[in-house]
């Protein structure tokens, strides 16, 4: 039977001062475009590190044509790019700054080579007619994304302090960009993310894995019918012992309440850990030993407070109340309107990356 980790002992790190909002930091970026004010600033090279995608000369018609999204017009495509680091990076937080019409942005690295600088339909390669080809490129990991337009930059637990994560050297990045528009003006499908590397004096020694937890797979073969309201429910292990870092739920507009518990194997009963209401601003919480998480109430988001140990066996439940009032089925698609998802997110450390689809 698994045991939780050891109790993580406290390290030379702090709170991130989380006061200063980068947003607007970049007085000279004046387009045709809205929402200039997105753009957050690069760090000093000795903090960090920025990825931008978006048009790299907005004087150049041909250029800025492949970021726009035409009012109406709502598109999941993955563009593709290499980072411009000569060496490997090791980062620590990360802030992330979408134009408005952000839904959400995956990034996942791979191995081998795939044509950059372009959108696409698909992300990465690797499957044919015939089955897998050995030779396609593989993902291999992942870097931060978003579930929204902004994402802040997260404070840093003593006990934490010498956890981060790796981004290899000229990494190949798909970027899983889903914007729409529901506006009478064109806008663009644009990002800057500034990774944060840890203070010269802390070590690295533990580096985060990812929670990737896809619910609602099979509603794309048994779609959600007009007049269902129903709760969903998923569940998925843990392997290794370790800590929850951080949780976040996402859901499309006719979910109604996520949720997120820890069922432990040492005793068969379900902790609720995570909740939330309004899948227009997903919550995302921390769990360590600096951080007050809003208590749980019928309409807010809410967590649990503190540490979240796991062991080998816990298992990841989460649910989604979905009450579709529309008059059309509902798949597993991206469309905000006529699509829904039950999908859970996160980041531990000590286990292994937590990653499953449910149907």
């Amino acid at each position: 039977m698994g045991m939780a980790a050891a109790t993580p002992q406290p390290g030379q790190a702090g709170p991130v001062d989380l006061a200063q909002d980068p947003r607007g930091s970049c007085p000279n970026l004046q387009t045709n475009f809205p929402d200039d004010h997105a753009c957050i600033a690069a760090p000093a090279p000795e903090l960090g590190f920025q990825i931008h995608v978006g048009p790299s000369n907005y004087d150049d018609p041909a250029e800025v044509a492949k970021f726009v999204i035409k009012p109406g017009e709502e598109k999941t495509e993955c563009f593709t790019f290499r980072t411009t680091n000569e060496q490997e990076i090791i980062y620590q937080t990360n802030v992330f700054s979408g134009r408005a019409g952000t839904h959400h942005i995956i990034n996942n690295t791979w191995s081998g080579d795939l044509p950059t600088g372009s959108f696409a339909q698909g992300c990465g390669s690797g499957v044919s007619a015939g089955g897998r080809d050995p030779n396609a490129p593989m993902q291999t990991g992942s870097i931060p994304g978003a579930s929204k337009a902004y994402m802040e930059r997260r404070s840093v637990a003593p006990e934490f302090a010498d956890v981060g994560r790796k981004m290899p050297a000229k990494a190949l990045v798909t970027s899983d960009m889903h914007y729409y528009n529901f506006t009478d003006k064109d806008i663009l499908r644009e990002y800057w993310l500034n990774l944060y590397y840890a203070p010269k004096e802390q070590e690295i020694k533990r580096v985060s894995q990812g929670i990737v937890a896809f619910g609602g797979l099979g509603w794309n073969s048994n779609p959600i019918q007009p007049g269902t309201d129903m709760v969903y429910k998923y569940e998925c292990p843990f392997t290794g012992d370790g800590w929850v870092m951080n949780l976040l739920g996402h859901y499309h507009l006719h979910g109604k309440r996520f949720g997120m518990s820890i069922k432990r194997k040492s005793t068969g009963m379900s902790e609720k850990v995570f909740e939330m209401y309004d899948p227009s601003d997903p919550a995302i919480f921390d769990y360590n030993s600096v951080t007050t998480n809003p208590a749980f109430s019928a309409q807010t988001a809410g967590a649990t407070s503190g540490l979240l140990p796991v062991s080998d066996g816990d298992i990841l439940q989460w649910e989604c109340h979905i009450i579709n009032d529309d008059n059309v089925p509902l798949g597993y698609t991206n469309e905000v309107k006529t699509g829904e998802m039950c999908n859970a997110w996160g980041f531990t450390v000590g286990t292994e990356q937590l990653r499953c689809g449910v149907q």
